[in-house]
């Protein structure tokens, strides 16, 4: 969803069609478009700055001075809220969002609570112990159940989507009893109190309590994230709230100001656009807790419009980095430089970092995208969400040899599918297109799928599907570097297979396992590449070992020997080409199931892994 910055710019940008589209009867006078008023007629006191350092912005005089920017005037002539506004900009501007072969989360509903409007110990501990207002409780619809407080959070539309439930008494160990209705979806808490629509600041906090405080301090669009502060699973609100919040400008995040408040604001920050997040530094812990000591409103608005974005600083000092550095040669315990590969051989030698690019290469047919499918599924089971854009495979062909490689299966029941399927939805996501895709459109769907879902690996399979000529060395060029630019910008990792140049294999020879200066394509394909992998398939090995084969069952003599010593070689070879941030390059062999599409290397299991698991009895 194209959030309401990247609408205004579009709009300014066409400043001059938007004016005429919204005012047809205006006409253009010098650097502006005048009309009588809102309602279209012709006149000049309405105008709207088209051209110059003001495009975008309007006034209408005989209204007492009413303006603002194209959102506004779009607002005013159409007689609508500010999202219904965005939603027919997009539309017009052509904005769409991109479509994902995904299937959408399904949440129960719960039920209305049986409750009654605060009158006893509930009001009394919300408006004497945390000092809010009566207008709070009210405007949040906060209910009580005897000697608990019921926090709903309703959906914009008025919808019920997820209750909390909070003791206001505490255990022997000083904990009060919380609890929320399972199964629901993961919402904002605040939506109630929030009656203006056409306003464009909201601020996010870490407590219900704490949004009711910021209300009561009068600040815009107070909500409360659901799971507390920290990263991860707890902001898993974000993706469905991601569209209800493209509407807003700028996005106060004022979390505890602990350590937990700081990462979830780099987080939330990170994937709603940090250049409308503002961090917010409290006097005191939290919103309540400035409200408890006294803080007065005119402090509180003083630290909002102090508040700084999350901007990466553009200018670091070596100190800046010790930490990261001791990390390397001294990583703590549970860490990892980003995701590994799944075969023994290589444990510990081979990682894909956040920011990095990793280019497959091999002949056509070596394997190389089915030797990546494998090393997805363990990615994926390593904690990676991964977005792929499989330009040449349909998406259920993908998840059918997903399916064999998860399942190390060679034909799973349809109730086995349909687990894996469930255990691949929350991991993957696929870019449902078959054909080329040019990069700019592979980009704006990473970015969507980055933002919305935290997807942190990408993969696009393959260049030559990135609609450039073989001769096109500038562009592929081009192409290689915004991917590699893209994922270092985004902290995440990229995929990219690339086809090798054709080797000479006559008389009989299998040709050559590939290396960094075998991909077809320019050079800078690979230089740009932070890691280069090459996959070779040992077709003559493989042609030799059928042959004993089918002399073994023959009963030739010694068959069953050759067989034995062609079996113990690996057919196929993964070659760490290049690793910039790695120790490691080398060679690997690798031996292929044809059952389970699984590749192990000679330190794994013969059997292949099952990373997908089923009760026996539900098949």
């Amino acid at each position: 969803m194209t959030e309401i910055t990247e609408v205004k710019r579009a709009l300014t940008d066409r400043a001059l069609e938007v004016a005429e589209h919204l005012l047809p009867r205006g006409v253009l006078e010098g650097r502006e478009w005048c009309a009588g008023s809102i309602q279209g007629e012709p006149g000049r006191s309405l105008k709207a700055c088209v051209k110059g350092a003001k495009a975008g912005t309007w006034c209408d005089f005989a209204e007492g001075g009413d303006g603002g920017d194209l959102l506004d005037l779009w607002c005013a002539v159409k007689g609508i809220d500010l999202p219904a506004a965005l939603d027919e900009a997009r539309g017009w501007l052509g904005l769409e969002k991109p479509r994902f072969e995904k299937r959408e989360r399904t949440y129960r509903r719960p039920e209305k609570p049986r409750c009654t409007a605060p009158q006893s110990a509930v009001l009394e501990y919300l408006t004497r112990e945390r000092g809010l207002s009566v207008e709070a409780v009210r405007a949040f619809r906060i209910g009580e159940q005897g000697r608990t407080i019921v926090l709903p959070s309703l959906l914009p539309d008025g919808t019920l989507a997820f209750v909390k439930y909070l003791g206001i008494d505490r255990d022997a160990a000083g904990k009060k009893a919380i609890r929320a209705e399972a199964g629901c979806e993961p919402v904002l808490f605040g939506w109630q109190a929030a009656t203006n629509r056409n306003v464009r600041e909201c601020t996010i906090t870490e407590g219900e309590i704490d949004a009711m405080s910021a209300f009561d301090y009068g600040l815009p669009c107070p909500l409360s994230v659901p799971f507390g502060g920290g990263k991860g699973a707890k902001q898993q609100w974000i993706e469905a709230e991601f569209e209800r919040l493209a509407r807003f400008e700028v996005i106060y995040l004022a979390l505890d100001m602990d350590a937990e408040g700081d990462a979830a604001a780099e987080e939330i920050a990170g994937r709603l656009g940090r250049h409308r997040c503002r961090r917010v530094r409290l006097p005191h812990k939290d919103f309540n807790e400035c409200l408890r000591a006294g803080v007065t409103r005119e402090d509180i608005h003083a630290a909002l419009d102090a508040a700084k974005p999350l901007d990466p600083d553009g200018l670091c000092r070596p100190s800046d980095f010790t930490d990261a550095v001791v990390g390397l040669f001294w990583p703590k315990p549970g860490t990892r430089p980003g995701y590994a590969l799944p075969w023994g051989k290589l444990a510990g030698k081979v990682w894909f970092r956040p920011g990095e690019l990793t280019l497959w290469t091999g002949a056509t047919g070596a394997g190389k995208s089915q030797v990546l499918g494998h090393a997805l599924i363990d990615a994926a089971d390593q904690g990676a969400r991964i977005c792929i854009a499989s330009l040449e495979m349909a998406p259920a062909q993908l998840l059918r040899r997903a399916a064999k490689q998860a399942g190390n299966t060679d034909r799973p029941t349809e109730p086995y599918i349909r687990e894996i399927v469930g255990w691949l939805d929350e991991r993957f996501w696929l870019f449902g297109h078959v054909g080329k895709a040019g990069t700019a459109r592979l980009i704006e769907v990473f970015e969507y799928a980055r933002a919305r879902y935290g997807c942190d690996v990408f993969v696009v399979d393959s260049l030559m599907r990135l609609g450039l000529g073989t001769d096109d060395y500038t562009g592929q060029e081009k192409a290689v570097f915004e991917l590699v630019n893209w994922a270092v910008d985004k902290g995440v990792h990229v995929h990219l297979v690339a086809h090798a140049r054709k080797q000479d294999r006559t008389n009989g020879s299998a040709g050559s396992v590939p290396d960094a200066e075998d991909v077809k394509g320019t050079s800078e394909i690979a230089s740009n590449a932070a890691n280069v992998i090459g996959v070779w398939r040992n077709r003559k090995l493989e042609g030799e070992l059928q042959q004993a084969r089918d002399m073994a069952e023959r009963g030739a003599a010694g068959a069953d020997a050759l067989v034995r010593e062609l079996a113990d070689k690996p057919p196929v070879v993964l070659n760490v080409a290049k690793q910039r941030n790695g120790d490691f390059e080398g060679k690997c062999g690798l031996w292929f199931d044809p059952a389970s599409y699984q590749y192990r290397s000679v330190h794994d299991p013969a059997g292949g892994r099952e990373y997908v698991r089923l009760d026996r009895g539900a098949q």
